[in-house]
């Protein structure tokens, strides 16, 4: 099987189980807003970031380091079980010792209590780091992601029992609790792999040597991503911050099925092509053929935003739906950026992944920072600008490793920028017509949703026919022949 059959059915498969986890998430999640409080929303949610960041100091640029290996080696694994592993006891006593006390003094005791016990994900998110880097190695995203679905709707079930006895936000955390368990026991049984540990001196060196610039970048993406939220819950408070969340939860469960699902595969399949010339046209076609199916799902989304949070979330959360049209937008630079660390790291550019991850960081943590006084509506709107300006600096430092048209970029970009802000205008002005003619929320979303799938391609096709054309028979070759050559 060729290379590149072998990326996109790996693609294909973790698009399709992070569908599938994502819409179980999602029916917990709704579940959960309307049973909690806003307060205890936002207090979970909240706290769980602290896990989050944990889980990233843990991960930082392992997986990477065992896929681009040129060989699989047990013994190698073993070292890097044993230091990860190590890692993980240690952020766990961090998070007892620091995070737990801070949550304790800058919310409650209850925040205290839930970081302590959400700690040991830590741990089992650090066994379970070498597994994940043998079956992505091996492009068995199949077993994989059918592992973490299971645990995912065991998780699931776990949560909605105990909401619906009596445990309240406890629910959710003992439903974390049970899904990293499930999941690290399942990966282990699929990657066929027994684990043991092992210490090795020079081992650790290379991991380190690989992995350093990789942490700080892990480190600061994940500070880059959740910068809106963690100045919304430090300086609004955790009811302002469930309202946020809210309005991010459809465009994360977009972005890991669509962008992730692509994301995961740039390291395993661009750092195995030979001709390293070809990376910069590659990368131009998977910007491309990503912005023609993620552009109007983000569009469209900004455009139902109003009956869409109202569904799934309830009354109470109806403010998160200018949130969400507003962070839309952010769509149309993300698109380009968002492979760009991982084409980096595929070349072994890890130094400039860094520094580019330092630019995003230093884009959002300052602009989050100093607008969110004025209101969240604000804060997120400079982001969407800064993402804008801070665009061409990105892709000035890619080129300097990797050969980029950007003539040939912006002319491939344009057809679905275009059509899916046509197909927005266009929904937004029947959203309004709608609103007067039915009261069923549902309804009209629906109707829009359908009317959506309809305007984007008409725009496409009867704009740009050559270029849309084009794009449906890379699709093809991409999603049902897979023979094209690398």
């Amino acid at each position: 099987m060729s290379l590149k059959k072998k990326a996109t059915k790996g693609s294909i498969w973790t698009s399709l189980t992070r569908t599938g986890i994502n819409v179980v998430d999602f029916l917990v999640y709704a579940y959960l807003a309307r049973v909690l409080t806003l307060e205890e929303f936002g207090l979970a949610g909240f706290c769980f970031l602290f896990i989050e960041f944990a889980n990233t100091l843990v991960n930082a640029g392992v997986n990477q380091n065992l896929v681009q290996r040129d060989k699989w080696e047990d013994r190698y694994a073993a070292s890097t079980m044993t230091f990860v592993a190590g890692m993980g006891l240690v952020v766990v006593i961090g998070i007892l010792g620091i995070g737990a006390p801070i949550a304790y003094f800058s919310y409650s005791e209850l925040a205290a209590w839930v970081v302590a016990s959400l700690a040991p994900i830590t741990l089992v998110t650090s066994l379970q780091v070498v597994v994940s880097g043998k079956l992505l190695r091996e492009f068995k995203n199949k077993q994989m992601g059918v592992a973490k679905f299971c645990a995912t709707l065991i998780s699931a079930t776990t949560i909605v029992i105990l909401a619906e006895i009596g445990y309240g936000l406890w629910a959710l955390i003992i439903g974390k609790l049970v899904n990293a368990v499930i999941q690290y026991l399942l990966l282990i049984y699929v990657a066929k792999f027994k684990p043991y540990f092992h210490f090795n001196r020079d081992d650790n060196k290379e991991l380190i040597r690989f992995c350093l610039p990789l942490f700080g970048m892990t480190v600061m993406n994940f500070l880059h991503r959740k910068a809106s939220n963690l100045f919304t819950g430090i300086v609004l408070g955790p009811a302002s911050f469930a309202l946020l969340a809210a309005a991010h939860k459809g465009a994360t469960v977009i972005n890991q099925v669509t962008m992730s699902s692509i994301n995961a595969m740039v390291v395993p399949s661009f750092s195995r092509v030979k001709e390293r010339e070809k990376l910069g046209a590659l990368y131009i076609k998977m910007v491309t053929i990503t912005a023609v199916m993620v552009c109007p799902i983000f569009m469209g989304l900004a455009a139902v935003a109003d009956p869409f949070v109202v569904v799934a979330f309830g009354d109470k959360f109806a403010p998160s739906a200018t949130f969400m049209t507003i962070s839309a937008f952010s769509i149309f630079p993300s698109v380009v950026a968002w492979f760009l660390p991982n084409l980096l790291i595929s070349n072994a550019k890890t130094g400039d992944a860094f520094r580019l991850t330092l630019l995003n960081l230093f884009t959002n943590i300052g602009v989050a920072g100093t607008t969110i006084w004025f209101g969240i509506e604000v804060m997120l709107t400079c982001m969407v600008i800064g993402a804008f300006l801070s665009l061409p600096v990105r892709l000035w430092i890619v080129n300097k490793h990797v050969q980029i048209d950007f003539k040939s970029l912006t002319k491939s970009l344009l057809p679905p920028s275009i059509s899916a802000l046509l197909m927005f205008f266009f929904l937004m002005m029947l959203k309004t017509h709608l609103e007067g003619q039915f009261q069923s929320d549902v309804l009209i979303l629906l109707i829009l949703v359908f009317l959506g799938a309809l305007l984007y391609p008409l725009f496409l096709f009867g704009l740009f026919f050559r270029s849309a054309k084009l794009h449906t028979l890379e699709l093809k070759a991409m999603f049902l022949k897979g023979e094209a050559k690398r």
